[in-house]
Order: C-alpha cells, then structure tokens, then sequence
C-alpha cells in the first residue's frame, strides 16, 4: 500500500504578517512557502510542531506520516543552525522515501528562503549555515534499522523511529543506541512511530507501560482522523469512537476508506487502521517464530543478506536457485491482486527467494505471466489455487505445462495439511525456512488462526464475515506444498527402481 501525502492546494498570498507569522512554526512554514502549496491536517500540524524531548505516536496505516515526518525534518533544517535529524526505518528503503519527499517540499520553497544544499544523496541532505559557514550545517539522515550513531549536532538533534514495532530483533538495540545519543546534546527529541503489530516487542513495551516510561508523550492517530480517509473528520471524532467498526466505516468512510476496508479481514483492518494491538497468542504462527526466520535486510558493507538471498527477477530466480524451487500461486479474489511465491529447497532449509503480486491483472495476463515463470525459473512444481476465480487459470495451465502445474482445491483438509507442512518449517528456525522481511507478509502469517469446527476439525484460516485475505500466506504456503510434492513424487520413483 502507497503511503499518500497531504492535500495540495492553491496557493496563498504573501503578506509581511502571515508570513512572520508562519516562519515561526514547521506547518506554516510549509504550508505558505511551498509551490504548489501543501496543507496538512490538524494531527500532521500538531506532529510537525512537536518538541517533546520523548513522543510516541500510534497512528494507523496511510496517515501521511512519512511525508510529515520528512516535512517536519525540512522544516527545521532550513529555520535553524546546527541541526541534525535522523531517520531510522524499518527498511533503508522507506527511509530514503523520506529524503525523497524533503528533496521535492526544499525544491518546492522559494529560492530565498531556503538554504543551499551541500550534499545531496540517497540518505542524505546536508545544508550550509545561513551565513554560508560549512560548520555548523544541517543535516537530515536516514537509515535503516540499524544503531543509532553519534552523528547528533551540538545544538539540536532529532531523531525518528518510523514503523518501531517491525524492527523486530533490532528493536531494543536501536532503542537502546539512541537515547544516550540523544542525551548527549543541548536539545532534542526522540519520536518513535508506528502501527501495532501484536502485544510484544520494544514498541508494544514503551507505549502499554505507561509508568516505566512516564516521561513519553503519548498520541493516538487513527483512520478518522485523515480527511483523505474521513468524510467528516470534525464530527468523526465525536462520535466514530463510541461506534463499532462496521458502523463508522458505513458513516465515515471516503470511497478510498471502504476499498481498503473491504480488502482486509476485520481484525486485519482493526489492527492496521485502528490501532488495535491484536493478541498473538491465538495465532498458529507466533510473532517471535516468524521474526526468528526473517533475513537480515542491514547491509554493513555491500549487500545484506536478503539482497544476496532474493531474486529480483525470474532469470535471477533461476540462477540464484541451488536447490528445487517449488511455486506458490494465490489468485486473488476481491482486491484484484494475485500473489506468487517462489520456495527454495537448498537441502539446509528453504529460501523464500521471490515474491510477486499481480494487481488488476485480467486471467490473460496472468497466464502469460505464469507461463513466463514456467518456462524461464523452471520450478519443479507450481501449486495453484483453483477455488473460485482460480479454477478457470489453474485448468488451463494444468492443460498448458502438465505435470509441472498442480491445482489445488482450498478446503479445510488441504488447507490444513499446507498450514501444519509450512508450521513446521517455521518451528526449525533459520534451518527451517527464511523468509524477506515485507511487513505484509509477516503481518499475514501472524494473522493465521487455527479454530475448531462444529465438526471438531481444525480450519487454519483469517476469514471474518465471509472475506479472504493472506494471500501471501497461502501463496507461501503453496509454494511449500509444491516442494513437499515433489519430494514424495521423488521418493516414490527411486522406491519403486529399487524394486528393479
């Protein structure tokens, strides 16, 4: 999902009070001098005007928060001396979407009242003082999950923990890292933010513990809040939080609100635009199991782990590919999005070595694409999904490719016997399977529930009110079976030349 920025509007008249006026806070700064000219909402103002030395922000998801976040750092940057700010993600990747976004807001100022740049790069924007004095410039950096290094100036320091609660392992070493770098200069301020994802981790820990850590502001953003989400933000916010979900969804929601909505399970939708921390002890994949199988996305020097391990295409698949690789392919049904997982089975665990998801694809699309995979990454086996939508697909590349495709029907023994193959994998550890460390595939697996029936059967599954949604789990779970497939198909031929 696309993180959207602020609305943009016409822009104002400048006039010496409204501008002295706005000079003396980040919004109005932004706001009056940009071109086109951006206006934020009341909770993005109140974030960028915020100098708590300790905040924590729980905010639902496509809030704005990046942008804001990259607005607020600019801001400052321009309007003080000797200024740094740090931006810690989760991926190195969603921090340089920040520097991204505060080259477009400094672009967007008029010449002469805004610094000249000193450096410019992917994760980083340096600025001279406004004197011209190299010395004491401003700096905004961004970076992954890593530590937090003594890269502070010695005046103000800011420094944003963004998505803190899928830092996974790394979270209490960053925490840890960067409050004495933070203590260690004149003023400054250590903001951490992000969506819940399950009652555990350093995130869950600082915010649930309002006693030990005391010294935080705390702050509550969710979806009713955001007039891209909200048809009445004003009114929602009486009344929305003493309505249930599916109330103030129906009274509240934009279009854009209800697609995402109708995308996700409820407790999925409660969880990533509520702020609702969701209990994982009820999931057949607990957060720990998962996150103790998740690549290392940090790079040291060069390329990290998960860079050397995925492919980011199907010629690289297949020749980064040592073992069988096995496929995965889930047919989305509502959100238009199919997913494809590709599975390595290198003989000492199993690689996640791709994802893809096809949105909006119609069915000709999709086999040609399939058709691709087949014939360019040559797994050994490919799982479809042929319930509903899928059947039609799953038949004729079945027609098409033969033995090397296999259409699997989605009931509650098939599904169980994918979710307990793939649980076991997941029990091994790092030896078991590695999987790239995408939010929404972890948050997926974590969804995964194992119930009982009327019947007293198991069905392991995240449907409420008759909706689908871990695509991306039972691609996986596909791709997995596919290997286990092969590997009886394997087993029986060689048992059966023995006889000979």
């Amino acid at each position: 999902m696309i993180e959207r920025g602020p609305t943009i509007i016409t822009p104002k008249e400048l006039t010496p009070g409204t501008l002295a006026e706005a000079l003396a806070t980040e919004s109005g700064f932004i706001e009056l001098l940009s071109d086109p000219a951006i206006q934020f909402d009341d909770f993005q103002r109140e974030f960028l005007e915020s100098y708590e030395r300790f905040q924590i922000w729980l905010k639902g998801r496509q809030l704005g928060f990046s942008f804001a976040s990259a607005a607020r750092a600019l801001a400052r940057s321009q309007n003080l001396d000797d200024y740094t700010c740090i931006i810690s993600s989760y991926k190195l990747d969603d921090s340089k979407e920040k520097i991204r976004y505060a080259k477009q807001i400094y672009d967007s100022l008029p010449d002469n009242y805004k610094k000249r740049k000193l450096v410019e790069n992917q994760t980083s924007l340096e600025f001279v003082d406004k004197t011209g004095r190299k010395s004491v410039g401003t700096r905004i950096i961004a970076q992954g999950k890593g530590p937090i290094r003594g890269k502070g100036s010695n005046n103000v320091l800011d420094i944003i923990l963004d998505e803190f609660a899928f830092f996974g392992s790394f979270d209490a070493p960053v925490y840890t890292s960067a409050v004495p770098v933070l203590t260690r200069v004149k003023h400054g301020s250590l903001t951490i933010i992000s969506t819940p994802l399950g009652k555990m981790g350093k995130f869950f820990d600082i915010w649930s513990n309002t006693k030990r850590f005391k010294n935080y502001k705390r702050r509550t953003v969710y979806w009713w809040e955001f007039s891209l989400l909200c048809k009445d933000v004003a009114k929602a916010r009486k009344e929305a939080p003493s309505m249930p979900t599916l109330q103030r969804v129906e009274v509240f929601g934009t279009e854009q609100l209800h697609e995402l909505f109708n995308a996700m399970d409820l407790e999925s939708f409660q969880q990533e635009f509520e702020c609702a921390f969701i209990d994982d002890s009820t999931s057949y994949f607990p957060l720990a199991m998962v996150y103790a199988c998740v690549m290392n996305d940090e790079a040291e020097d060069g390329l990290c782990e998960q860079d050397i391990l995925m492919a980011r295409g199907f010629e690289e698949l297949l020749q980064k590919t040592v073992g069988r690789l096995g496929g995965g392919y889930d047919v989305g049904r509502r959100r238009d999005a199919s997913e494809l997982a590709s599975l390595d089975d290198t003989g000492m665990g199993k690689i996640l070595r791709h994802l893809a998801t096809y949105k909006q694809s119609d069915f000709d699309l999709q086999e040609k694409e399939i058709g691709r995979y087949l014939t360019v990454a040559k797994p050994v086996r490919l799982c479809i999904d042929e319930t509903g939508l899928g059947m039609q697909l799953a038949e004729n590349m079945r027609k098409k490719y033969g033995n090397q495709v296999e259409q699997v029907p989605f009931t509650n023994a098939s599904k169980e016997e994918m979710a307990i193959d793939l649980h076991k994998e997941f029990e091994k550890g790092r030896s078991g399977i590695l999987i790239p460390n995408d939010r929404d595939l972890i948050s997926q697996i974590v969804a995964i529930k194992r119930e009982v029936t009327t019947t007293g059967a198991f069905r392991y599954s995240v449907e409420r009110n008759e909706k689908h949604h871990g695509d991306k789990f039972w691609a996986l779970a596909l791709a997995n079976h596919a290997i286990e497939r092969a590997k009886k198909r394997f087993k029986a031929f060689t048992d059966r030349s023995t006889l000979f």
